[in-house]
């Protein structure tokens, strides 16, 4: 059981306290990603081909205010019924846990990379209106796959398992919900695969932003402004844009802090699990 006071809580390391109307189970998770990924994905892309021929802002704009804030209130509507608002909306906090204080880096870090890469955006290409469509669009996109991804799935999985199938279930299938319809587009599979690997890396760093902080609202703001980065800098094609690797010295060696600070956060959590599990036997009473 949760060591958490709250009455709607899953803790850390899994296990709930009784107030949940509905049990979390990992199949109800995947499956309520699975219809916004079809929401985004599937029912997005045919949106945006109505858009005229080259518009690719009219192409984003369909595809992103349409059927995003439909998966968005379709989720805040099941976190009502299902009574698990507080537990998708929280975690515990790593700042009481000083040994892991370390994790506060991955959201500073993060944001720092964001920054550099708007920095160097030439912006006077670009016109306002285009601006602030992208950033609605994104900020869309960043609530609707960080609820239902870090949010929804990850109580689905505490229930019964630790933090680390938590962080390994939810960043595997982030990765696999962007590359699915590079599959079918005849994509090489290596290609596919690396692709899942670097997105699987950016989930996990999302879920470490979240237990660093203790809200989902910063995984949120750094996935909408991560890809508004991004989307400003391929264009606004409709389709989400593929990850890239930074040019400068300086982007370089934060991805590649945040890339060791993502293997750091697997060990974290498989030893938090450990420790976890060895205080539960030491606290069972002997027969």
């Amino acid at each position: 059981m949760s060591d958490l006071p709250s009455q709607h809580t899953v803790d850390s390391a899994g296990g709930t306290s009784t107030g949940f109307r509905l049990r979390p189970r990992i199949w109800v998770g995947l499956v309520a990603v699975a219809f916004y990924v079809f929401l985004a994905g599937w029912v997005g892309q045919y949106l945006g081909e109505l858009a005229p021929e080259g518009d690719s802002l009219a192409d984003f704009a369909l595809g992103h205010f349409i059927p995003l804030p439909i998966g968005i209130g379709a989720a805040l509507l099941f976190l009502h019924l299902s009574r698990w608002q507080r537990a998708v909306w929280t975690s515990p906090s790593v700042i009481g846990e000083r040994r892991r204080w370390w994790m506060l880096a991955i959201p500073v870090l993060f944001l720092i990379q964001i920054v550099i890469g708007l920095s160097t955006e030439n912006w006077q290409s670009k016109l306002p209106s285009t601006v602030m469509i992208v950033l609605a669009g994104t900020l869309l996109v960043g609530i609707g796959e960080e609820l239902y991804l870090r949010g929804i799935l990850r109580v689905s999985v505490l229930e019964r398992h630790g933090e680390f199938a938590a962080l390994l279930i939810t960043s595997i299938v982030f990765g696999l919900a962007h590359t699915v319809k590079f599959l079918f587009e005849g994509l090489p599979v290596g290609l596919v695969l690396f692709q899942i690997v670097f997105l699987a890396m950016d989930g996990a760093l999302f879920y470490g932003a979240l237990r660093a902080t203790g809200t989902l609202w910063v995984p949120i703001v750094l996935h909408a402004l991560n890809d508004f980065q991004l989307y400003l800098h391929a264009g606004t094609d409709g389709g989400a844009p593929a990850p890239e690797f930074g040019n400068d010295p300086i982007t370089i060696g934060s991805e590649l802090i945040l890339m060791a600070l993502s293997v750091a956060l697997v060990i974290s959590t498989i030893r938090n699990d450990l420790r976890r599990r060895k205080e539960r036997r030491d606290q069972a009473p002997s027969i």
